[in-house]
């Protein structure tokens, strides 16, 4: 059983996640934006990140170039979970070490998939 972080703003999306997660088997943990995505990793052993790009406080980008400067969590796959699908973006993204980059509205089989691939 793995840790999944889910970090969106969005109730509705971190809900989907959530239950997907816990439908393959794993313990989703929640939060509302980056900055809280980072404390939750402070908590939690976590062994894979799903975020959102846009959000308050600090948006996933910003948490993910954290997440890969700190020598404990640079390893944890990072996966953008977004509307977003600016090349542009993608591109910073995987210069920051994302793993994929999944579009909203996402379904199960998809978050199965990334799950099964970066676990």
């Amino acid at each position: 059983m793995a840790n999944v972080l889910i970090v969106d703003d969005s109730s509705l999306i971190r809900s989907v996640a959530s239950s997907a997660a816990k439908e393959a088997g794993h313990n989703p943990i929640m939060a509302t934006n980056g900055k809280e995505g980072l404390e939750m990793m402070a908590l939690h052993p976590i062994d894979i990140v799903f975020s959102d790009v846009n959000m308050p406080i600090m948006g996933g980008l910003e948490m993910v170039e954290n997440i890969k400067a700190n020598p404990n969590y640079k390893f944890i796959p990072v996966i953008m979970l977004t509307t977003e699908s600016d090349e542009t973006l993608k591109a910073k993204g995987k210069a920051l070490g994302v793993k994929a980059w999944m579009l909203k509205p996402f379904n199960k089989e998809k978050f199965f998939t990334a799950l099964q691939k970066l676990l």
